[in-house]
């Protein structure tokens, strides 16, 4: 969580677009070697981003710019949003789009996650994992992992759902994203808990070779 002077920032971002640190100096009242501080940690945990623009002769000045993730600070209708347009399309018979879409999308998920896990530079399991855990990170899913080698097993927690509003129409993201660890990992993955009836996290126990 974004609290205080990084808060701040964030904000002052969110309302310029991009920012630099000389641009911060003169709206909040913090030393420069703060911002600094600040703007290389807010970077580090990737809710902004470095962008150099260009203004004149000489070289590009460092500006900062939010990230989806610092964009996903700001409060948004988005979701419910989509969930009414789900409603809508239920409503009126073309439930079957519906299911289209979302199997589509998740293919496309799946897709994605796959090709990451098997271009991993190191190739191990662990690497793989930290991989996919990147993924699910951008996605908004706060997952964390836990790794047995000896045990040949992991387990994965899902500790938010981005998907929240969508399930109250349709439980289609949650047997889809069951089915997306159960190819991921070729159908040795059981799901133990589950946000929708109330857990805390969905969590994912799996076997691996």
């Amino acid at each position: 969580m974004v609290s205080g002077s990084k808060k701040e920032i964030i904000d002052l971002v969110k309302r310029k677009g991009t920012l630099s640190i000389d641009e911060a100096v003169s709206q909040i009242e913090l030393a420069k070697t703060t911002l600094r501080e600040h703007f290389l940690q807010l970077e580090s945990d990737g809710y902004v981003e470095r962008e150099y623009v260009r203004s004149g002769p000489g070289r590009p000045s460092l500006h900062y710019q939010l990230t989806p993730k610092g964009n996903s600070l700001f409060p948004s209708s988005e979701s419910v949003l989509i969930r009414d347009i789900i409603k809508y399309l239920k409503d009126n018979g073309n439930e079957e789009v519906v299911e289209d879409f979302f199997e589509e999308f998740w293919q496309k998920r799946f897709d994605t996650a796959r090709d990451r896990m098997d271009q991993s530079s190191a190739g191990d399991m662990e690497s793989k994992l930290q991989v996919l855990m990147a993924m699910l990170e951008e996605e908004g899913f706060m997952p964390e992992f836990d790794l047995d080698t000896q045990e040949g097993k992991v387990e994965i927690k899902e500790c938010n759902c981005p998907f929240s509003e969508v399930i109250k129409e349709t439980r289609l993201p949650c047997q889809l994203e069951e089915m997306f660890y159960k190819k991921l990992f070729n159908e040795a993955a059981e799901r133990t808990t589950f946000i929708a009836e109330g857990d805390h996290a969905c969590t994912y126990d799996i076997s691996i070779d």
